[in-house]
């Protein structure tokens, strides 16, 4: 198992627990957006791969957490690319942590593995775009058809759970939008995640992109409530 780095402490990211949050090096999407390079491109994770935290440091100091942590949130990149992945999980759980996972949904079959284990307490997944632009957005192809597997297997498996997009002003417009809620229909959580402009994207044009004003967030927070249970924004 591959650990990039850690964040020693969150209280947003796992839903009502406190946590920490793990991050695992590569991800086979390629969307222009990403604002963690360092995460998804090979030579970049070449290039720090004398800077991967050691699994025993990463227990050493949960052990130290025990009674101050309720969980542990592991992000990426991708998570489902690192093939100790399901032993992992099964390590932290055998400490008493709970486990949230956040994924792209792209390993529709490990993913299942995790679920059928009993392995995961939350599961966030990233919606990119509608099904149909999801090749385009991700540079990946098939990845909409392992998308909607996910997607159904999260839903279907009584672990609680979160969609969410990140929007691009450019990208996601009032059709795309409306495709994606089509998509995530019947969800319990939706949020949408706003883009910021900044350097350092994976593509450097998305540089130029921008978001959407806190007015125009709100009326597509309004219009997803017709769709899914709950929806917020999130900045």
């Amino acid at each position: 198992m591959q650990i990039a780095a850690i964040q020693k402490l969150t209280l947003l990211d796992f839903p009502g627990k406190t946590a920490c949050t793990v991050f695992t090096p590569g991800c086979n999407f390629r969307c222009g957006y990403c604002h963690n390079p360092e995460l998804v491109l090979p030579e970049k994770i070449a290039a720090a791969k004398k800077d991967l935290i050691p699994e025993s440091a990463f227990f050493n100091f949960l052990a130290k957490r025990k009674g101050l942590l309720d969980g542990v949130c592991v992000t990426g990149g991708e998570p489902t690319l690192q093939k100790g992945l399901l032993i992992f999980l099964k390590k932290i759980r055998r400490r008493g942590f709970l486990v949230k996972l956040d994924t792209n949904g792209s390993h529709p079959e490990i993913l299942e593995k995790l679920l059928h284990a009993r392995l995961l307490d939350f599961v966030a997944l990233d919606v990119k775009a509608s099904p149909e632009n999801y090749e385009k957005l991700t540079r990946l192809k098939g990845a909409a058809g392992e998308i909607k597997i996910s997607k159904n297997l999260i839903q279907q498996s009584g672990v609680p759970y979160e969609f969410r997009t990140t929007l691009v002003h450019e990208i996601h417009d009032k059709k795309e939008f409306g495709k994606i809620l089509e998509f995530v229909r019947g969800a319990e959580k939706f949020f949408l995640q706003n883009f910021e402009s900044k350097h350092g994207c994976l593509d450097p044009k998305f540089e130029k992109f921008h978001g959407f004003t806190k007015k125009e967030l709100a009326k597509m927070c309004d219009e997803a409530k017709k769709f899914v249970r709950e929806c917020g924004v999130r900045s």
